[in-house]
């Protein structure tokens, strides 16, 4: 039961509805050399706060959302693996949709091969959810998708949870590229 309030919940926040797209682990037509490094496009991601806190915290949200997305791009750069291809989308980003079906045709165009899109979900005080979606932009298919759950809501909780996030997502990127 605990389950279906979470995805209930994410479902409103607009974070599952990408999820039609596909399923599962996707052999992704990339580049034909596995030494060239794969495109990737990473929007900006969404934040929903349902933890009912008294405070309202939307502006420090706001300041750490921003501090993770800049440390995720500059991870992806810096990993010779890949190429950050940037994105064509603002802040304000849809989920679902014709809209997302516009990003990756726009991400595609830009030279992106995977366009990664995701959203966090603040649970409770301590609690907070976060999704990222790989999408291979010519196919439109899911590549993978991974939920993380972290604990904590300051600015050393957000670091470890980018690092964490940032491993996984190249980890997997490259484990789909290698399943060809």
């Amino acid at each position: 039961m605990r389950h279906a309030s979470l995805l209930h919940a994410f479902a409103k926040a607009g974070l599952f509805t990408v999820l039609f797209l596909g399923s599962g682990l996707i052999s992704v037509a990339y580049a034909a050399n596995a030494d060239d490094a794969l495109a990737v496009s990473v929007d900006d991601f969404k934040y929903r706060d349902t933890s009912n806190e008294p405070t309202d915290q939307t502006a420090v949200h706001e300041k750490r959302l921003r501090a993770f997305m800049t440390a995720l791009r500059d991870d992806v750069t810096a990993d010779r693996r890949f190429e950050l291809v940037p994105s064509s989308c603002g802040p304000n980003c849809p989920t679902d949709g014709p809209a997302l079906r516009d990003r990756l045709r726009a991400a595609s165009q830009a030279g992106a091969q995977i366009l990664i899109i995701g959203g966090f979900h603040k649970m409770s005080t301590l609690v907070q959810f976060a999704q990222t979606v790989a999408i291979d932009t010519t196919s439109q298919r899911v590549v993978f998708r991974k939920y993380f759950q972290f604990r904590g809501d300051n600015d050393e909780a957000w670091q470890r949870a980018e690092r964490f996030v940032s491993e996984e997502v190249r980890d997997r990127l490259l484990e789909s590229r290698s399943h060809q």
